[in-house]
């Protein structure tokens, strides 16, 4: 069976999906700015909230080497998002 994204965003520095369930994917590539971190996560809160009835949950992606690189403010801005707003988000780091 084919999996069919209602979302799909690429560039250099990341991959970014929402599937068919509801669910978003971030795969962080290369550092990105905070800016445009900030961008695709309310451009994927914008679509995800299409459909009230599934509770928008976000997973990034990223490698060990560029989560080492984070900056605070990225950290500090999913830490907010998973204690202030109605969104889950996950972060997977990659070996």
């Amino acid at each position: 069976m084919e999996q069919i994204e209602r979302y799909y965003r690429e560039s250099d520095h990341y991959r970014a999906w929402i599937d068919a369930s509801g669910n978003g994917s971030v795969r962080i590539l290369k550092r990105i700015n905070f800016r445009g971190l900030i961008h695709l996560f309310k451009e994927m809160l914008t679509e995800m909230k299409k459909t009230p009835e599934i509770a928008p949950r976000i997973t990034f992606y990223i490698s060990q080497s560029l989560n080492e690189e984070m900056s605070d403010n990225a950290k500090e801005f999913i830490e907010f998002c998973r204690h202030c707003m109605s969104v889950e988000l996950d972060l997977v780091v990659l070996e």
